[in-house]
């Protein structure tokens, strides 16, 4: 059943268009990943099916069946309610039968004989047992356990959490409610690895639809069976979860690569064709062939992104082998300590992912190592030669009054402009970007400023405190390949799996107020500590490719060539034909909830796919094949 429809829906703010006559449908239990870079428009997306913002044009029907949860960390600001009353309000029919329960049962103290009164009673307590409220209790408290809330804290006022505390006591009033979409704007930020494992659990058993927005690709892939991916005001739609996702769209880029150069050089040879026979005795052909070029709908380039970042991280030299040393360190604040008797040794060319519970210690352990907090006891040595650098999750290095090149100018006052301004460029800030208020700025677009301030001048040891939180994937993956190639040593506090499993060679697990070493990346961690294995990871078989190349060395005739040529074109026109035809049944014909079918066509689309790009590959071998 179709929950609600968007028809050509489209938004924009000033001159900038958002959403560009966008249609899609979301029907029950569809699970839909939503992906883009930052400032794409995913939140304004949500906050248009939300209602909280109106389109531009086109529409969005809602079926009588579709009830929205969409929480904002601004709904949890300023109550004096404490957890439990905050997040109990998820369900607010409950909470009025129980108040017209409790004040029944208070009439017929006084009252036994009313009849009515016992009748409306036994109305109400069936009603609200169908409903679910005698499990409501124990459900909720189940909820606020799993994302990090002992019973212990259920009671205190929600005004004086943090503001992570606070998303998170949004996440569980989403989740608590009875709606049937979910809509989930970066759930996972504020999560340690254990939560964010447990809400992938919950949201696998939960009879609704939800879409996530989130950069987290672990997440992403265990949660959801549809992408949509948010690019140039556009969604594209992807069947599958994220892994599937990403080698669905790298075969799309392909295609579209693949036909935008055919496509040219065939209209290159009709434009010759034109140029050469117009004032000729072939004038007829080539007014054809021109009307042609001015019906055929033009294939368009593969769009790049023009604001991409390129991360490069450079060492300050070469420290001593023995770059930091904690010895029986106990660290907390006051004599209570939080991390006891703590022994760590970094080396040089380390890369150290520290993870743990959130509250655990694991920041102020980073903390104890830049000097803000001194250690009840035990010692902390740094190597000789040792320049270290410290990135700071609470990006209290902003100034919000500043702009974004006076963010990094104040630095290295002396330089000129131009030189600061390139060095923004590679985070990503171009042209009149560099003038832009920090106060403007979209949380991503902050920590990349930061990541510029941290790496302006090089250091040989740099510790990185949740540096992906507000990274779209993007960015997450350029963080992640300068942080391979960086010669330097770095100590990482993150609950991005995937990030742990690129960049880090050993995890040191923080758990009771204890570190234990464990040598590899996190899944290597995974697998030592609860018996998980891992998937093999699939080479490309190049079987094909080397039959080519001995089949390009037998082919020296003419003829057989030219043959090869034209049925490998006939063969890749047969199968893009037969392409359209899935890719019209998947989106036109075949209901959204008929699992089967969905998953026969989508395999079936994507062996097309593969053999068309095959197609592809050869055609262009053979045609780079000399036949004189």
């Amino acid at each position: 059943m179709t929950l609600l429809a968007a028809q050509r829906i489209s938004k924009k703010f000033d001159d900038q268009i958002i959403i560009s006559d966008v249609s899609f449908t979301i029907s029950n239990q569809e699970k839909i990943g939503l992906t883009g870079k930052n400032g794409s428009g995913k939140t304004t997306l949500f906050e248009m099916i939300s209602g909280q913002l109106e389109t531009d044009s086109g529409d969005i029907s809602y079926s009588k069946t579709c009830k929205i949860d969409y929480i904002t960390q601004e709904k949890t600001e300023h109550l004096d309610k404490t957890l439990y009353q905050f997040t109990s309000t998820a369900r607010t029919d409950l909470l009025d039968m129980r108040q017209e329960i409790n004040e029944l049962e208070h009439y017929l103290q006084y009252s036994p004989n009313d009849s009515k009164a016992v009748e409306k009673l036994g109305v109400l307590h069936a009603k609200f047992e169908n409903s679910g409220g005698f499990s409501f209790e124990n459900e909720l408290v189940h909820i606020l356990e799993g994302l990090g809330f002992p019973r212990a804290r259920h009671d205190e006022p929600i005004k004086n959490f943090s503001g992570g505390e606070k998303n998170r006591a949004g996440l569980a009033l989403a989740l608590a409610g009875n709606g049937t979409l979910l809509l989930l704007d970066e759930p996972t930020n504020h999560l340690d690895i254990e939560s964010t494992q447990w809400l992938e659990e919950y949201l696998s058993k939960i009879n609704k639809s939800y879409i996530i927005i989130s950069h987290d690709r672990t997440f992403l892939n265990n949660t959801v069976n549809k992408v949509w991916e948010i690019s140039f005001a556009k969604i594209d739609n992807y069947v599958g979860n994220f892994e599937k996702y990403l080698d669905e769209r790298q075969k799309r880029l392909e295609l579209q690569e693949h036909h935008y150069k055919h496509q040219q050089a065939e209209i290159k040879k009709i434009e010759d064709f034109i140029q050469r026979n117009m004032a000729g005795q072939k004038t007829k052909q080539a007014q054809s062939k021109l009307k042609y070029l001015a019906r055929i709908k033009r294939i368009q380039p593969v769009k790049h992104d023009s604001k991409q970042a390129n991360i490069k991280m450079e060492s300050s030299g070469r420290s001593y082998a023995h770059v930091l040393s904690l010895g029986q360190v106990s660290l907390g604040y006051g004599s209570v300590p939080i991390v006891n008797d703590v022994s760590i040794d970094i080396y040089r060319g380390d890369k150290i992912g520290l993870i743990g519970k959130n509250g655990s210690g694991k920041t102020t352990i980073l903390k104890s190592i830049i000097g803000e907090i001194t250690p009840i006891n035990g010692e902390i040595k740094l190597g000789s030669n040792v320049e270290v650098a410290y990135f700071d999750q609470e990006l209290s290095d902003l100034n919000n009054k500043s702009t974004v090149i006076d963010s990094v100018w104040e630095l290295d006052p002396i330089v000129e402009s131009g030189k600061i301004r390139s060095f923004l460029a590679r985070f990503g800030f171009y042209g009149e970007d560099a003038f832009k208020p920090v106060q403007s700025l979209s949380g991503g677009e902050k920590t990349k400023l930061s990541l510029a301030r941290l790496l302006y001048y090089p250091a040989n040891f740099i510790i990185f405190d949740e540096p992906t939180n507000h990274l779209d994937i993007d960015s997450r993956n350029i963080l992640e390949k300068a942080l391979v190639e960086y010669d330097g040593s770095a100590l990482i506090v993150s609950h991005d799996r995937y990030f742990l499993d690129k960049v880090v060679t050993k995890i040191l697990h923080l758990s009771n107020s204890f570190i234990k070493s464990y040598p590899g990346n996190y899944s290597y961690f995974k697998e030592r500590t609860e018996n998980l294995h891992i998937d093999t990871v699939k080479v490309k078989d190049e079987s094909k490719k080397e039959a080519y190349l001995e089949f390009k060395e037998k082919s020296k005739q003419k003829s057989y060539l030219k043959r090869n040529i034209q049925q490998t074109k006939d063969k890749i026109e047969q199968l893009e034909r037969e392409l359209e035809i899935i890719i019209d049944e998947l989106n036109n014909k075949i209901e959204q909830n008929n699992w089967e079918k969905l998953h026969k066509a989508t395999d079936k689309k994507n062996e097309l796919e593969d053999n068309i790009i095959k197609l592809y590959h050869e055609l262009e071998k053979l045609e780079e094949i000399n036949l004189d």
